[in-house]
């Protein structure tokens, strides 16, 4: 199941994804739960819904290859330390012939790119004097693009990517445009599934987050009043 994101300045291939028709969680969400019938494939959503770690979508994989990626972004990814696999040239093999401007909101957009070009200036400059790559590296700026890499991530870890680096604020321009690339290529294989993350671990329940904590704080009675009536919660198990 191959398929290919375009990005502005760079692109990410899915080679594979392990459960396209959602059986294996169906299976392991039936036998996590106590059910007989194996071939739900709605139940893992539920799970989903009810809030509860869906531990059921752990043993399934996204395999993704980066292309004229950044090294910043690089660097974002691989803080997952539960990603399955990593392939990278390492520092022996690491070479870069680009760069990528911030997509964050720039003052002086002419001195960024002045500044990038001259580190790359440097790092070429080292490399065609006969250092190393592993020396050379010393000067790439992490805005040098990288050599296409693989990342390999279960599904659970995915969720928290999603919701860490794109549906949260705060990360970086470049990062959030390559997530949003990777999210778009599993939703293409699975909406149903990956509409469901983003309802349960979103935008819009990280606005409720923030809602809580200020209704809390400024109207306690009203936050009181509200708990009471809607706060009720299920067990996945009734």
């Amino acid at each position: 199941m191959k398929s290919t994101y375009y990005g502005d300045t760079f692109s990410i291939v899915m080679h594979r994804y392990s459960d396209p028709d959602r059986l294996n969680a169906a299976r392991n969400a039936a036998i996590y739960l106590g059910k007989g019938d194996r071939d739900n494939i709605k139940r893992p959503l539920s799970i989903i819904r009810m809030g509860h770690v869906p531990e059921v979508f752990r043993g399934e994989m996204v395999e993704f290859e980066f292309i004229d990626v950044s090294k910043e972004v690089y660097d974002h990814l691989i803080t997952y330390t539960t990603r399955n696999m990593r392939v990278a040239g390492g520092n022996r093999a690491l070479t870069s012939d680009g760069y990528t401007m911030p997509s964050d909101r720039m003052k002086w957009t002419s001195l960024v790119d002045s500044s990038i070009e001259l580190s790359m200036f440097n790092y070429s400059s080292l490399l065609q004097n006969g250092e190393s790559p592993q020396v050379a590296r010393s000067a790439m700026p992490i805005a040098a693009k990288m050599n296409p890499f693989v990342y390999q991530f279960n599904f659970v870890t995915l969720m928290h990517i999603f919701n860490q680096r794109l549906w949260q604020r705060g990360a970086q321009g470049n990062t959030v445009k390559v997530v949003k690339g990777m999210y778009e290529l599993v939703n293409s294989v699975d909406p149903e599934l990956w509409e469901t993350v983003r309802e349960s671990m979103g935008e819009e329940m990280e606005d409720w987050k923030e809602v809580r904590k200020r209704l809390k704080k400024d109207q306690p009675r009203l936050y009181e009043k509200l708990i009471e009536d809607y706060g009720q919660r299920k067990s996945m198990w009734d």
